[in-house]
């Protein structure tokens, strides 16, 4: 039981981080589409023509609006808070059967009781995933010998399992980047024929 509550705990944190990189992408990206529009306003000069631009500006308003319903849809924050109070739940049970624990205080009636309690709270919430347990398996390395290879590929799968939101970053970062970034002149010539014909 005390693996499980540690797992749940687990679980509960990285819905926690799920959910604040989820509000911050979609608060960068609602950033992002209000400076584009900006950008547009002001005048200032960008490497994209006109439609490009307003077909760009159309994509990021419709990965905004995608966020937002991927946001509303996994409910990470009441997850979180449900797995959490979960583990809790889990903690409170071995807390309940520590003073039975030692040799010769065995009480089949309270371990009868105790189990179906547990059942029935593991039946109340979700699982945790296995990368929820992995972690455990890392933090009692006295249960579970693991070599620093396999500690190793733990950690990195924990952290791919947030990559979409570094992704969505870089993919902001890299629209402004290219949008902004300065033109050699021999371009601009290029660009200005272009940009006459599309007038």
């Amino acid at each position: 039981m005390r693996k499980t509550a540690k797992a749940r705990f687990n679980c509960a944190r990285r819905l926690n981080y799920h959910q604040t990189f989820s509000l911050w992408s979609l608060s960068l990206f609602s950033v992002g589409l209000i400076g584009m529009t900006l950008l547009s306003a002001l005048h200032v000069r960008t490497n994209v023509t006109a439609p490009f631009y307003d077909l760009l500006q159309i994509m990021l308003a419709l990965l905004v609006l995608v966020l937002s319903l991927l946001l509303s849809a996994n409910k990470y924050s009441d997850r979180s808070e449900k797995i959490h109070r979960c583990a809790l739940e889990i903690n409170a049970l071995c807390h309940h059967l520590l003073p039975y624990c030692p040799a010769g205080k065995e009480n089949p009636e309270v371990y009868k009781q105790t189990l179906e309690k547990y059942g029935d709270v593991l039946n109340s919430y979700e699982n945790h995933s296995d990368i929820d347990f992995d972690l455990v398996r890392i933090e009692l390395y006295d249960d579970y010998p693991l070599n620093w290879f396999h500690r190793t590929l733990i950690r990195i799968r924990y952290v791919l399992g947030f990559s979409l939101y570094l992704g969505l970053l870089l993919l902001l970062v890299g629209t402004f980047v290219g949008l902004l970034w300065p033109v050699p002149k021999s371009a601009l010539k290029e660009l200005k024929p272009t940009a006459s014909q599309s007038q």
